[in-house]
């Protein structure tokens, strides 16, 4: 079952980590060179088909961090610190994602009623914030690398 756990914790934490470091070197240097009309128009197609797509891979990777935080904490405070800080790591990211970006600023954009300026505004904040869960992401990711490098 700690085999099974972990596994399916490091494919879904490993997936949005690869999905925001995607979103962060591929995409948004595209995005940046967009007017606020075009990003709002963008938001509002084909960037809300990929976060139909997300919203399963974030709960997935919560549920499965979770279950390998649970079944790996008992008895190992060898890696304990490290399922902490994957957790955290994670938890961190998740609470932007479905807070932050879930109810304002992917909303913001995707709405198409914002002035050029405003639009450009809010996806400087969405750019920042995205950075901050993409590190913590990436956080969760190395402790789980360290923690599946060291197993037996």
């Amino acid at each position: 079952m700690k085999s099974i756990s972990y596994t399916l914790a490091f494919t879904f934490v490993a997936a949005v980590s690869f999905i925001f470091l995607f979103l962060a070197i591929a995409m948004v240097p595209y995005w940046q060179g967009l007017s606020g009309f075009e990003i709002q128009a963008w938001w509002s197609g084909p960037f809300t088909n990929f976060s139909i797509v997300m919203v399963p891979i974030h709960l997935l990777s919560l549920a499965t961090i979770f279950f390998g935080f649970f079944n790996h904490i008992k008895g190992e405070k060898a890696h304990k610190f490290l399922w902490i800080m994957a957790l955290l790591g994670l938890l961190i990211c998740q609470i932007f994602n479905f807070t932050l970006f879930g109810v304002n600023l992917n909303p913001a954009l995707q709405s198409g009623s914002l002035s050029e300026t405003e639009a450009l505004f809010i996806f400087d904040d969405w750019q920042w914030y995205h950075n901050i869960r993409t590190a913590s992401v990436c956080a969760s990711l190395l402790a789980l690398i360290v923690i599946g490098s060291a197993r037996k």
